[in-house]
């Protein structure tokens, strides 16, 4: 199973991946921003984002892990349909679930001044003008393109629970 996070800055796509993560045997996370970070940025993201995530996939299914959760902001609908291609190529018979993020602008917004508090940087107003952005490029697409709604107000501890559930998934004590 591929799971995909996808949703704008500050949902809590990594907190979400994260404890998911811990709840799935044989399950690896790869967070896409930690992927892509790179210095010099790379010309075309998305081909360096996809490219070393099937790389990674196939590299972890050679030892044994055979569930990811990925999280990352793909902001059209082709932009995962070419994550699904590599992503088969490295892993042909995973299913391939991705889930859009949701939540109401505000709680979007607080969860980014909640985070800054931790942060040596101050990327507050970067922050705040790209997740108003993302958010209407993600959410102005008809229902499914960019992955099943998931509304994720409730505690972690829920939306994990939540989403073992609709996945069908076993997990650990």
């Amino acid at each position: 199973m591929i799971i995909l996070l996808n949703g704008p800055l500050g949902i809590g796509k990594s907190t979400l991946a994260e404890a998911l993560t811990e709840r799935i045997d044989r399950c690896v996370m790869l967070d896409g921003d930690h992927v892509v970070a790179a210095n010099p940025p790379q010309e075309d993201e998305y081909e360096h984002l996809h490219t070393t995530l099937a790389l990674l996939v196939g590299h972890h299914r050679r030892y044994g892990y055979s569930h990811f959760v990925i999280d990352h902001y793909w902001p059209s609908p082709l932009a995962l349909e070419d994550l699904r291609g590599r992503l088969a190529e490295a892993y042909p018979r995973a299913g391939f679930r991705p889930f859009l993020l949701r939540s109401g602008a505000q709680e979007n917004l607080t969860r980014i001044e909640r985070r800054q508090a931790a942060r040596a940087i101050d990327e507050r107003h970067f922050e705040q003008r790209a997740v108003v952005r993302e958010r209407a490029t993600l959410y102005g697409h008809r229902g499914g393109e960019l992955g099943e709604d998931f509304d994720v107000s409730a505690s972690v501890d829920v939306l994990v629970e939540t989403l073992l559930e609709r996945l069908g998934l076993k997990t650990e004590s």
